[in-house]
Protein backbone atom coordinates (compact mmCIF):
# COMPACT_ATOMS: atom_id res chain seq x y z
CA UNK A 1 0.00 0.00 0.00
CA UNK A 2 1.82 3.26 -1.36
CA UNK A 3 0.94 6.78 -0.26
CA UNK A 4 0.09 9.28 -2.50
CA UNK A 5 3.41 10.14 -4.58
CA UNK A 6 6.65 8.47 -4.46
CA UNK A 7 7.38 8.43 -0.25
CA UNK A 8 7.32 5.00 1.38
CA UNK A 9 4.50 4.33 3.91
CA UNK A 10 6.05 4.47 7.45
CA UNK A 11 4.37 2.74 10.15
CA UNK A 12 3.10 4.92 12.93
CA UNK A 13 4.81 3.21 15.90
CA UNK A 14 8.24 3.68 14.03
CA UNK A 15 8.16 7.45 13.92
CA UNK A 16 9.06 8.17 17.65
CA UNK A 17 8.35 11.41 18.86
CA UNK A 18 11.50 12.58 20.45
CA UNK A 19 15.06 10.81 19.25
CA UNK A 20 16.19 7.83 21.17
CA UNK A 21 18.95 10.08 22.66
CA UNK A 22 17.23 13.22 23.56
CA UNK A 23 14.23 12.90 26.46
CA UNK A 24 11.92 15.17 28.07
CA UNK A 25 14.19 17.09 30.46
CA UNK A 26 16.45 17.73 27.81
CA UNK A 27 13.71 19.43 25.67
CA UNK A 28 14.19 23.10 26.12
CA UNK A 29 10.51 24.50 28.15
CA UNK A 30 9.43 20.80 29.40
CA UNK A 31 10.31 19.32 32.54
CA UNK A 32 10.58 15.72 33.45
CA UNK A 33 7.57 14.45 35.28
CA UNK A 34 9.68 14.16 38.25
CA UNK A 35 11.18 17.23 38.93
CA UNK A 36 9.18 19.61 41.10
CA UNK A 37 10.25 23.66 40.61
CA UNK A 38 12.05 24.51 43.98
CA UNK A 39 10.24 26.27 46.77
CA UNK A 40 10.54 27.26 50.60
CA UNK A 41 8.02 26.93 52.85
CA UNK A 42 4.69 24.64 53.56
CA UNK A 43 1.68 25.47 50.65
CA UNK A 44 -0.62 25.90 53.28
CA UNK A 45 -0.32 28.43 56.63
CA UNK A 46 -0.20 27.10 59.96
CA UNK A 47 -2.93 27.01 61.73
CA UNK A 48 -3.87 30.68 64.04
CA UNK A 49 -1.59 32.41 61.70
CA UNK A 50 -3.84 34.90 61.22
CA UNK A 51 -4.08 35.81 64.51
CA UNK A 52 -0.25 36.60 64.16
CA UNK A 53 0.30 40.02 64.85
CA UNK A 54 1.60 42.16 61.44
CA UNK A 55 5.18 43.17 61.16
CA UNK A 56 6.24 46.70 62.89
CA UNK A 57 5.61 49.75 60.28
CA UNK A 58 3.37 47.40 57.72
CA UNK A 59 -0.38 47.44 57.63
CA UNK A 60 -2.41 44.28 56.86
CA UNK A 61 -4.27 44.53 53.28
CA UNK A 62 -7.44 46.76 53.31
CA UNK A 63 -9.45 43.99 52.49
CA UNK A 64 -8.60 42.24 55.41
CA UNK A 65 -9.03 45.17 58.01
CA UNK A 66 -12.86 45.18 59.50
CA UNK A 67 -14.86 47.69 57.60
CA UNK A 68 -17.27 50.00 60.02
CA UNK A 69 -20.52 49.01 60.20
CA UNK A 70 -23.25 51.66 58.51
CA UNK A 71 -26.82 52.24 58.08
CA UNK A 72 -27.66 54.11 55.06
CA UNK A 73 -30.73 55.62 54.06
CA UNK A 74 -32.73 55.53 51.36
CA UNK A 75 -33.96 59.07 49.17
CA UNK A 76 -36.60 59.19 46.33
CA UNK A 77 -33.95 58.71 42.92
CA UNK A 78 -34.12 60.98 39.82
CA UNK A 79 -37.52 61.06 37.77
CA UNK A 80 -35.09 59.56 34.68
CA UNK A 81 -33.34 56.77 36.81
CA UNK A 82 -34.21 53.14 36.61
CA UNK A 83 -35.28 51.29 39.90
CA UNK A 84 -32.41 49.28 41.54
CA UNK A 85 -34.42 46.12 40.20
CA UNK A 86 -34.47 47.10 36.87
CA UNK A 87 -32.30 44.93 34.00
CA UNK A 88 -30.94 48.23 33.07
CA UNK A 89 -28.56 48.34 36.20
CA UNK A 90 -27.66 44.88 35.95
CA UNK A 91 -26.79 44.85 31.97
CA UNK A 92 -25.08 48.35 31.55
CA UNK A 93 -24.10 49.33 34.97
CA UNK A 94 -22.39 45.89 35.48
CA UNK A 95 -20.46 46.57 31.95
CA UNK A 96 -19.55 49.82 33.08
CA UNK A 97 -18.16 49.56 36.48
CA UNK A 98 -17.89 45.86 37.41
CA UNK A 99 -20.11 43.39 39.10
CA UNK A 100 -18.71 43.68 42.40
CA UNK A 101 -19.77 47.57 42.80
CA UNK A 102 -23.33 46.49 41.54
CA UNK A 103 -23.48 43.73 44.28
CA UNK A 104 -22.50 46.32 46.52
CA UNK A 105 -24.81 48.79 45.11
CA UNK A 106 -27.84 46.33 45.64
CA UNK A 107 -27.04 45.42 49.26
CA UNK A 108 -26.80 49.06 50.01
CA UNK A 109 -30.07 49.57 48.57
CA UNK A 110 -31.73 46.53 50.32
CA UNK A 111 -30.04 47.87 53.70
CA UNK A 112 -31.28 51.24 52.95
CA UNK A 113 -34.79 50.27 52.08
CA UNK A 114 -35.50 47.88 55.08
CA UNK A 115 -33.47 49.71 57.31
CA UNK A 116 -30.60 47.21 58.36
CA UNK A 117 -27.45 48.12 59.38
CA UNK A 118 -24.16 46.54 57.01
CA UNK A 119 -20.58 46.61 56.63
CA UNK A 120 -18.69 49.80 54.43
CA UNK A 121 -18.72 48.54 51.05
CA UNK A 122 -15.57 47.61 49.34
CA UNK A 123 -16.35 49.50 46.25
CA UNK A 124 -17.65 52.45 47.56
CA UNK A 125 -15.63 55.47 46.04
CA UNK A 126 -16.92 53.99 42.21
CA UNK A 127 -19.89 54.23 43.78
CA UNK A 128 -19.53 57.75 45.18
CA UNK A 129 -17.69 58.88 42.15
CA UNK A 130 -20.46 57.90 39.62
CA UNK A 131 -23.50 59.42 41.82
CA UNK A 132 -24.52 55.99 42.71
CA UNK A 133 -24.60 56.84 46.31
CA UNK A 134 -23.26 59.80 48.43
CA UNK A 135 -22.53 60.94 51.65
CA UNK A 136 -24.56 63.35 53.54
CA UNK A 137 -22.06 64.56 56.69
CA UNK A 138 -21.82 61.22 58.11
CA UNK A 139 -24.84 59.30 56.54
CA UNK A 140 -24.74 57.18 53.20
CA UNK A 141 -27.70 58.21 51.18
CA UNK A 142 -28.77 55.72 48.53
CA UNK A 143 -31.60 56.83 45.85
CA UNK A 144 -34.10 54.66 45.03
CA UNK A 145 -33.04 54.75 41.52
CA UNK A 146 -29.99 54.32 39.45
CA UNK A 147 -29.22 57.48 37.18
CA UNK A 148 -28.50 56.46 33.53
CA UNK A 149 -25.09 55.94 32.58
CA UNK A 150 -22.99 59.20 32.23
CA UNK A 151 -21.07 59.45 28.66
CA UNK A 152 -17.65 58.83 29.79
CA UNK A 153 -18.86 55.51 30.67
CA UNK A 154 -21.02 55.05 27.87
CA UNK A 155 -17.94 55.70 25.68
CA UNK A 156 -15.96 52.51 27.97
CA UNK A 157 -18.07 50.12 27.18
CA UNK A 158 -17.67 47.31 24.17
CA UNK A 159 -19.45 47.83 21.02
CA UNK A 160 -22.32 45.22 21.20
CA UNK A 161 -22.91 46.43 24.54
CA UNK A 162 -23.44 50.12 23.77
CA UNK A 163 -25.26 49.28 20.28
CA UNK A 164 -27.60 47.64 23.12
CA UNK A 165 -27.38 50.34 25.20
CA UNK A 166 -28.61 52.77 22.62
CA UNK A 167 -31.59 50.28 21.92
CA UNK A 168 -33.12 50.87 24.83
CA UNK A 169 -32.25 54.67 25.30
CA UNK A 170 -34.56 54.97 21.91
CA UNK A 171 -37.12 51.92 23.28
CA UNK A 172 -37.43 54.31 26.26
CA UNK A 173 -37.76 57.61 24.77
CA UNK A 174 -40.59 56.51 22.10
CA UNK A 175 -42.98 55.36 25.32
Amino acid sequence: MEPHGNTPAVPHASRPLLSAAMNRSQVPGMMSPQVRPPFDGDLLPLPGASDVPVAHGSEPRRTAQNRAIISPTGEPGQPDGYAMTHPYVRRFWVAAIGPGAVADLLRLAAAAQSGRSLRTPTHLGVLIRYGLVRRRGSVLVVPETAPPLPKDLKDRLTPHVRQQLFADERSRKAV
